[in-house]
């Protein structure tokens, strides 16, 4: 029996509607108010909107230079991001797992 999950049956709406959701979730639970939060996607947004390719890493370091006084974004956190660049504005995004 496969443990794989199909989200198939699922919309695209109601996928971004789970993705977000479990993004404000995750990082709420790290302290982070809903404006926090709001404003930490627009910023990673940003960093990501010209392309490149991208760790989570760089994009702590960038998100430090903007103000972010602690590193904010988790590696799960940045794929919630990403999948939602990707699904809903159609970008691609590269990304690299450091260790």
């Amino acid at each position: 029996m496969s443990h794989l999950h199909n989200l198939a049956p699922f919309s695209t709406r109601e996928n971004t509607v789970n993705i977000c959701a479990t993004l404000f979730w995750r990082l709420s639970s790290h302290g982070l108010t809903a404006d926090e939060i709001n404003r930490l996607v627009k910023d990673v947004f940003n960093l990501l909107r010209d392309g490149g390719s991208f760790t989570v890493a760089f994009v702590n370091y960038e998100l430090q230079q903007l103000g972010w006084i602690r590193p904010v974004m988790d590696e799960s956190s940045f794929e919630l991001i990403i999948f939602l660049l990707e699904n809903e504005f159609d970008y691609v995004v590269n990304t690299h797992v450091t260790h």
